[in-house]
């Protein structure tokens, strides 16, 4: 059975809860704040996009886009990018930026990464986790887009295209169905989660680099990953019980498919969809990926994001 994240929390003997009362109050002082669709076009993004190699380029770079935080003692990785240094997914992305050429990415480059030299594509200081396991998906991505894809991801959108229209939705499932490190989808005791964190994320990030082209994105989840969750749990929004609120606050890790993980991950999927509803009901009507990202931008790009205290730490490639 797929579970219906968005339509109920999870059991709450999995250790969160959503806090109803905290979403009304939240949704009544962003009454009037506006949430517009983002343009990803933060540092370490490529200037100028084009079609013919855009969907390429996010398709392998969002494929690695996951823990990015440290371990504890050791610096958050970053990497140098036009004279600055840039941590996260801005890091990510400048990483796969200087590697575009007048045609794009060099598919047979990253289908050719080995264990020794995949660790330079990722240069720059401070520890990034996962290391082998991101070589790893790069290879079969990359080798997967020219075997599946001909050598362009132009054609699993193209797929997705009926009538002149591209569906987001079906170019989520397509690569959740066909791209290593896209299907997230873990079996619990309730049914299957259908998180498909990278898949949702990936469809918005292509549509909005050439000025949200498809449809049918408006409704997808917010993306359950680390920093979502802090933001919610911040305003009261997402309650954890004592002993996840103990592992988080002294960054113990949180178990890869244990209950507890899974519990934030959902009720962060349904919480967003309870906010969303409730900022339209005073009037204020935001996307899914509006809303993903007013969350998002507040938890990684405010000065004061420290202030929204710690976030779970799972070492997982899924987010």
């Amino acid at each position: 059975m797929i579970v219906d994240l968005d339509q109920q929390p999870p059991p709450s003997s999995w250790g969160v809860t959503v806090d109803d009362q905290a979403v009304d109050d939240l949704a009544t002082a962003w009454a009037d704040r506006p949430m517009p669709l983002p343009a990803f076009d933060y540092p370490g993004t490529p200037v100028e996009r084009h079609e013919d190699w855009w969907y390429t380029y996010v398709i392998l770079s969002v494929s690695v886009l996951a823990c990015l935080w440290p371990p504890e003692g050791e610096e958050m990785w970053a990497t140098e990018f036009g004279g600055i240094w840039l941590d996260d997914a801005p890091g990510i992305f400048a990483t796969f930026t200087r590697h575009v050429g007048p045609h794009g990415l060099d598919l047979a480059f990253f289908a050719d990464l080995d264990d020794d030299a995949g660790p330079a594509l990722f240069t720059g200081r401070g520890h990034l986790q996962l290391l082998p396991e991101r070589i790893d998906t790069l290879r079969r991505a990359a080798t997967t887009l020219i075997e599946r894809w001909d050598g362009n991801a132009t054609n699993l959108v193209a797929e997705a295209e009926s009538g002149g229209v591209i569906d987001a939705v079906a170019v989520t499932d397509l690569l959740t169905e066909t791209m290593p490190g896209y299907r997230d989808r873990p079996a619990s005791e309730v049914g299957v989660l259908p998180f498909d964190k990278l898949s949702h994320l990936a469809a918005a990030i292509m549509t909005a680099g050439l000025g949200w082209n498809f449809t049918n994105y408006e409704d997808f989840w917010v993306y359950p990953d680390y920093m979502l969750p802090r933001v919610l749990r911040y305003y009261g929004v997402l309650r954890y019980d004592n002993n996840l609120a103990a592992a988080v606050d002294n960054r113990r890790l949180v178990a890869a498919d244990s209950e507890q993980e899974h519990a934030i991950r959902w009720a962060t999927v349904y919480a967003g969809a309870r906010l969303r509803a409730a900022l339209a009901s005073r009037g204020n009507r935001v996307s899914g990926p509006g809303l993903d990202y007013h969350l998002w931008s507040q938890a990684v790009l405010r000065p004061k994001a420290v202030d929204f205290g710690e976030h779970h730490r799972t070492l997982t490639m899924r987010y």
